[in-house]
């Protein structure tokens, strides 16, 4: 089991690593390689994957305010005004929520993260199941993992 030190230096490593590959591609935020997703895209799918962000599920469980979640995968969840933002701006959600989970984990106690239960639904995948506070933070770092490896692939091909 993951402590709660673990769980923050986590979600702090995933910080940081965002905030390093998306320097100096606010020129580059919408360039695609074939079907792929462009930046912009992956930012706004880990900002909306599950719905309200994985920082409010973690908080949510956490506090006894959400014992439900729905995560439908795959959407890159744009919108006009997600299109016009520029990388300050879209950077700003994926932190926020990166923020709120780091909040939560924070003030929480080691055991909470075994303790601590949702049952978690994927429709798309016939998922229906009961996960711990650490179930979403080990998704979390995965999850936003991939889209990280997403992110440097972009970045070297580019060549930034």
């Amino acid at each position: 089991m993951a402590t709660r030190d673990e769980n923050l230096a986590t979600v702090r490593r995933i910080r940081n690593e965002l905030t390093a590959l998306l320097e100096g591609m606010d020129y580059c935020l919408d360039w695609k390689d074939g079907d792929n997703w462009c930046a912009r895209e992956v930012l706004y799918h880990l900002v909306d994957t599950p719905e309200g962000g994985i920082g409010s599920v973690i908080a949510g469980v956490l506090d006894g305010t959400r014992d439900e979640i729905t995560i439908l995968p795959d959407a890159n969840n744009m919108t006009p005004e997600r299109m016009a933002a520029d990388l300050d701006e879209a950077q700003a959600a994926p932190l926020a929520i990166l923020r709120t989970a780091e909040d939560a984990i924070a003030a929480a106690s080691d055991t909470d993260f075994m303790e601590r239960t949702a049952m978690a639904h994927l429709p798309h995948r016939d998922v229906h199941e009961v996960r711990t506070v650490q179930a979403f933070i080990d998704g979390l770092e995965r999850h936003w993992g991939e889209h990280l490896a997403q992110l440097r692939a972009i970045r070297e091909t580019l060549g930034v």
